[in-house]
């Protein structure tokens, strides 16, 4: 088959098993595990997927992460449980993260050999993703966060005024590291994209120079056969101004200055600006959290914001998935606290609700506490160590 043919082919598989619950449901299953946190893991997992299912809905697991430092090997046992409790409920998951990280980060999937920016090392998490890769059922990969580097919330003077500089801050990364997670068995990558640096004013045109170099970094996974979630990531938060005249001004989504129309309006922009065919979905928002409210107010302001991106996508005739954030807390174990129900309206049924997963006591990834200290947080009664797990149910596949 000629390369183009195939990289189509591939691209209507990767839709449709993005998009829709798995095909042909295994039968099932009952995992059982041997300590508390494990089972909060797959608890958590099993009620996300409860919710899907009550909602006739699908999912995506954007983000898992587990440190390869202190208690690597206990934190590995977990994410094993944790996958394998995924393969059950047949998700499609990208682990966090590859890219541009510094030789002390201990969640790197994959990395750098040295400082440079190609990414061309396995770190210690990468057995456990290549284990459970792909299927025809659903597609697993990694984030490639580079491009969210020296954003507000990791530098206070980032702003639209002081963008960072391109190949110092942040990054895309090398058609050869799209090459190398290609031949390690990646087969969808979560692309993270900043706000304000690919649209310097709100309901203004995008940045033509930031637009070059995402489309540029889509080429590349175009052509090592790799398909693309688009991430704008963000936290519900936009950083206006910056730079030499001061800190910026932080807009939150939901108020006057930045209403929820704003962020429909980038992505009506953003939509028809990244048509290139690796690009199989469009992630609305990465964890919203920093909106004009917080609570259930701050969820129900998230909720319309959202349905008002996706009628903006859909307005332009875009037909690709639509991954939708749950307002913290959206890990799995609290997934439904803040959105009873689904709440998207899709014509084209195309949406799928992501949620996060770490594995510390607050999901924040941030495992400040010892493994031992986990088991000892693990609230009272304890998850059962045994969850059934069902598999996500057939859907009527459009293509």
């Amino acid at each position: 088959m000629r390369k183009s043919a195939a990289l189509l082919a591939v691209g209507v598989l990767i839709v449709a098993a993005l998009a829709v619950p798995l095909q042909n449901p295994r039968p099932e299953r009952v995992l059982c595990v041997d300590d508390d946190v494990k089972a909060r893991a797959v608890a958590g997992l099993a009620n996300f997927s409860a919710w899907l299912r009550r909602n006739h809905a699908t999912g995506f697991i954007g983000e898992i992460g587990w440190p390869s430092d202190k208690d690597a090997a206990q934190w590995s046992g977990v994410a094993e449980a944790w996958y394998e409790a995924a393969d059950a409920v047949g998700l499609p998951v990208t682990a966090w993260a590859a890219g541009t990280w510094p030789a002390n980060y201990p969640m790197a999937v994959y990395r750098p050999v040295a400082h440079g920016l190609q990414v061309d090392v396995a770190g210690p998490q990468a057995r456990i993703v290549e284990n459970h890769g792909s299927t025809p059922g659903y597609l697993r990969g990694v984030n490639l966060a580079a491009g969210s580097f020296a954003a507000s919330d990791s530098n206070g003077g980032f702003g639209t005024g002081n963008p960072g500089h391109y190949g110092q801050d942040y990054t895309y990364e090398t058609p050869s590291s799209y090459t190398f997670l290609a031949g390690r068995g990646v087969r969808l990558v979560r692309l993270a994209v900043n706000w304000e640096r690919l649209q310097p004013r709100p309901f203004g045109p995008l940045d033509q120079a930031e637009l070059a170099r995402v489309r540029a970094a889509l080429r590349h996974a175009r052509e090592a056969g790799l398909a693309v979630i688009i991430d704008l990531h963000n936290y519900g938060d936009y950083a206006l101004g910056g730079g030499p005249q001061g800190p910026p001004r932080m807009l939150r989504l939901g108020e006057f200055r930045l209403p929820t129309t704003a962020l429909a309006d980038f992505w009506r922009r953003m939509s028809t600006a990244v048509d290139n065919p690796a690009v199989i979905g469009l992630g609305l928002l990465n964890e919203p959290t920093r909106l004009a409210a917080d609570g259930r107010a701050g969820a129900l302001i998230w909720e319309r914001a959202a349905q008002e991106a996706v009628d903006a996508i859909r307005a332009n005739g875009d037909r690709r998935a639509i991954l939708v954030s749950g307002y913290v807390p959206m890990g799995p174990p609290s997934w439904g606290e803040m959105h009873p129900t689904a709440w998207i309206r899709d014509p084209v049924h195309r949406v799928a609700y992501e949620s996060h997963a770490y594995f510390d006591h607050d999901g924040s990834g941030h495992y400040w506490m010892t493994y031992a200290d986990e088991l000892r947080s693990v609230t009272w009664p304890p998850p059962a160590h045994c969850q059934r797990l069902t598999p996500l149910a057939r859907q009527v596949l459009t293509t």
